[in-house]
């Protein structure tokens, strides 16, 4: 059976700052939690896992890394995203759309 091929252009959007960037399917993401739904600013890895601030509470995670080719609109999963100042510092990214396509 064919395999379909890989996407070329993926719109996430930030969730803490809303921002909307285009990139491709190769981009490093992490899965995480349900719980890990809306952070105040940027999530820092730490090995398997990952550290926030939800509210006034700090909080951990362990996450599982993908790319961003795996993940279809509608999904959160964790991006680090440009200008990328500092290599632990991940975002929290709704994916919008996969090649235009965005979820029902």
């Amino acid at each position: 059976m064919p395999q379909a091929p890989s996407p070329a252009r993926i719109r996430v959007q930030d969730v803490a700052r809303r921002r909307v960037y285009e990139l491709g399917p190769e981009e490093p993401v992490m899965r995480g939690p349900y719980d890990l739904f809306h952070p105040a600013g940027a999530v820092h890895r730490r090995g398997p896992l990952v550290e926030w601030r939800e509210g006034d509470q700090p909080r951990t995670a362990r996450v599982v890394g993908s790319t961003l080719g795996t993940t279809h609109p509608g999904e959160r999963v964790l991006v680090r995203l440009p200008p990328r100042a500092d290599d632990d510092e991940w975002w929290l990214c709704e994916v919008q759309s996969v090649d235009g396509v965005p979820g029902t």
